[in-house]
């Protein structure tokens, strides 16, 4: 015969008094209420209303946060961890793994304080914003899963209209019935204690689907994860599509269906218009010699523009092409054939033979050579070249021109125009003298008897070596900058050159009495 023994009856549980709860009618009482139990002696007092309320802080006499040091103190380390991760990867290197790389950018300074100041911002802010975040969570102790408070039907008007008052049990004075009677003394309208509640262990089905939930969302990370160290012929998923294959057509591509008649995906400019603030209606002012004709104006405008200004006005592929075979044909080639087909370079330099013979025999060679450019510029070839300016001749003018030559010119030409420019300079003192062109002086030969037009093509499209038979324009080494310098800034810059000329070849007869007394003195 077996003996059974009964299971013993399990214990009741025994709820706890976590402490004594005094509801009052308004703000003013429960600060009055939460000072005069205070001065009772109570320490352990917490407070609960659905405002803010001015003074409670003192009446409770509650302890300055700590959050406020802890955020500092998150700050400072972000500054610290931006400052030493730049300078690491950036100033500092070393032969050990992960090392950093001084790299060395345009002569600047590996580290430069200045230069990392925004990163070192953005990791204080990030830095303090998460502490204080995620501080306050952990300060009040959250997230709390119950709270006995919750279960009393009379607190949960604390977010409504009720106001209340809490003395924990672990206050060293906490009695229940003498706890009791003080706050009744105070003017509380209810008090009762407030007791815990025995907890229950989460059901096994909620930790089992809880877990087989954290194993399916790791899922997505590890095929992320394998992605990144494979190759995939087949394109990459969508979310949303969209943002990937719009229905529009790209810019300068052709479309296989007839939507347009001229298969071009994108129109061209309405003929016969123009944009807003380019009409170009001035050829005195854009060009700096005038075309002749309204469709050779707009020709040359728009190779001008096109940065093909070193072509001739008026030139076309059939002259280049002759003009560059009759410079590389031999000199026996060409005297033997017809004198009807005998170029004005090649006359002029019969005529130059002729007056050389005649002349005597110790002439220099510097002498032909200062011949040849009058013979290879014949006045009948040259651009109907602009002389009066076609902008307004003024001191501001004046002095922005200044600015701007100093700016672009003075480096080759110097700030005289002598052509001892720092670039210059540096030349000489590198020995280059077999790749550098020196530049040219404004104020030697012709130069200063050149119209403002021909100045202004000068910067436009460049130095101008020669005149073709055409009426073009032979370019020298000298670069156009009508790229930097815009249209006013190069007619005041023509103006400035002019001053400058002017220095040097100024008479009596140029200046007024009243100047001419003002220099005597």
């Amino acid at each position: 015969m077996s003996d059974h023994q009964p299971k013993p009856e399990p214990t009741p549980y025994e709820p706890q008094v976590i402490g004594v709860l005094a509801e009052f009618s308004g703000p003013e009482e429960l600060v009055a209420g939460a000072r005069a139990i205070r001065e009772k002696g109570y320490r352990r007092v917490e407070a609960f209303s659905p405002f803010p309320i001015h003074g409670i802080d003192e009446a409770l006499a509650a302890p300055k946060p700590i959050l406020p040091w802890v955020v500092l103190g998150a700050g400072l380390t972000g500054c610290a961890v931006a400052v030493l991760i730049q300078w690491y990867m950036n100033a500092y290197e070393a032969p050990i793994p992960f090392s950093g790389y001084d790299y060395n950018i345009s002569g600047k300074p590996s580290w430069s304080l200045p230069a990392n100041i925004p990163v070192t911002f953005e990791l204080i802010i990030l830095f303090s914003a998460f502490t204080a975040f995620l501080g306050m969570i952990a300060f009040n102790q959250l997230p709390k899963l119950s709270n006995p408070l919750l279960r009393n039907e009379r607190f949960l008007r604390a977010t409504d209209n009720k106001f209340f008052l809490l003395v924990e049990a672990d206050d060293p004075q906490f009695a229940t019935d003498s706890l009791t009677g003080a706050f009744q003394s105070i003017g509380a309208g209810h008090v009762e204690p407030v007791y815990d509640q025995p907890t229950k262990p989460l059901p096994g089905v909620f930790l089992l689907v809880g877990g087989v939930l954290a194993v399916a969302a790791l899922v997505p990370l590890g095929l992320i994860a394998m992605s990144r160290d494979t190759t995939s012929t087949t394109p990459r998923l969508s979310i949303w599509w969209d943002m990937d294959y719009q229905p529009k057509y790209k810019a300068q591509t052709t479309i296989e269906t007839s939507l347009f008649p001229d298969g071009r995906s994108m129109r061209l400019p309405v003929e016969g218009t123009v944009a807003r603030g380019g009409l170009r209606d001035n050829p005195a002012l854009y060009l700096g010699y005038i075309p002749k004709g309204e469709e050779t104006f707009e020709t040359s405008f728009r190779l001008q523009e096109e940065g093909a200004g070193d072509q001739p006005p008026e030139s076309t592929e059939e002259s280049t092409a002759e003009e560059s075979s009759s410079e590389e044909t031999p000199a026996e080639e060409t005297t033997a054939e017809s004198s009807d087909e005998s170029t004005p370079e090649d006359t002029s330099t019969e005529d130059a033979e002729a007056s050389t013979d005649d002349a005597a025999e110790d002439s220099t060679d510097e002498s032909a050579t200062d011949a040849a450019p009058a013979a290879e510029t014949p006045a009948a070839s040259q651009p109907d070249w602009v002389t009066e300016f076609p902008i307004p001749v003024n001191m501001d003018t004046m002095k922005r021109g200044q600015q701007r030559y100093n700016i672009y010119c003075s480096v080759c030409h110097g700030r005289a125009g002598d052509g001892d420019g720092l670039v210059h300079q540096r030349a000489l003192e590198l020995n280059q003298l077999t790749t550098w062109s020196p530049p040219t002086s404004i104020h030697q030969g012709e130069i200063p008897n050149y119209p403002v037009g021909r100045l202004y093509d000068t910067i436009t499209n460049g130095n101008a070596a020669g005149f073709l038979e055409n009426g073009g324009i032979k370019r020298g080494r000298m670069a156009g900058y009508k790229a930097q310098i815009s249209v006013e800034d190069r007619w005041a810059i023509v103006l400035y050159v002019k001053a400058l000329q002017k220095t040097r070849n100024a008479s009596p007869d140029d200046l007024t009495e009243a100047e001419l007394n003002s220099l005597k003195k």
